[in-house]
């Protein structure tokens, strides 16, 4: 049997996969896949596992952003260097000694992206620190919640915004709808199972799209559609 699990959870963990395997009553022979948003941290026990949220990539591989540190520039040393010459230059009679000039601090154009970024970060926080004050001056002014204040935070305002805006419902159910290596993944299952409620679009969606697997969501109902299979086919 082959069954493929959805799943849009942060938190998937090998104890994850083999705490399901165990509950469903999965035997050794039996095919798991996972179909999930989010790229987990650890290696999972699945047969086959695709990752159908945004992660970067370069050149087809995973991307390490590292950080890069940055070269100090080399005037000063020149600087050195030229001096050190000049003084080698001289003749060793001359028992005269010259004063070590101090060296060079080299400063950055005026123009410069990390002048320019200080310069507007600078600004941007003397912005927000005249709009904090403002606000609280004009709180003390009026002494009374605001009306919209009070609307965004009704419980049924939260409820439209959360059921018009996208999030990762609709760009999971998106994913599944426009990869072809989902629909090659569960065409030859026997069960696709939801795992999260934000991933029931999705399988709403593979349910439209590919119509030989059972698609169920939660755990209870896929533990009953094994058992019943596994009763009504002969041994």
């Amino acid at each position: 049997m082959k069954i493929i699990f959805l799943s849009t959870g942060r938190g998937l963990r090998p104890e994850f996969i083999s705490g399901l395997r165990e509950r469903l009553g999965l035997h050794e022979s039996d095919v798991v896949g996972l179909v999930s948003w989010q790229r987990p941290r650890f290696p999972l026990p699945v047969d086959r596992h695709l990752v159908l949220g945004p992660h970067l990539r370069v050149a087809g591989t995973l991307a390490t952003v590292q950080r890069v540190q940055r070269q100090r520039e080399p005037i000063a040393t020149a600087v050195e260097e030229l001096g050190a010459e000049e003084l080698g230059a001289e003749s060793p009679g001359d028992n005269t000694s010259l004063p070590k000039a101090a060296p060079a601090t080299p400063r950055l154009p005026a123009l410069h992206p990390r002048r320019m970024k200080q310069a507007v970060a600078w600004r941007v926080r003397r912005l927000k620190r005249a709009e904090r004050i403002r606000r609280l001056e004009r709180a003390k002014r009026t002494q009374e919640p605001s009306r919209l204040t009070g609307i965004r935070t009704h419980p049924l305002f939260r409820k439209v915004r959360n059921r018009l805006s996208p999030g990762v419902s609709l760009s999971f159910a998106a994913s599944c709808l426009r990869a072809g290596m989902v629909h090659d993944l569960i065409r030859d299952a026997d069960l696709v199972v939801a795992l999260d409620a934000a991933s029931q679009r999705g399988a709403w969606t593979l349910a439209q799209r590919v119509s030989d697997p059972e698609v169920v969501i939660g755990i209870p109902a896929a533990k009953y559609v094994i058992d019943h299979r596994r009763e009504s086919t002969p041994l």
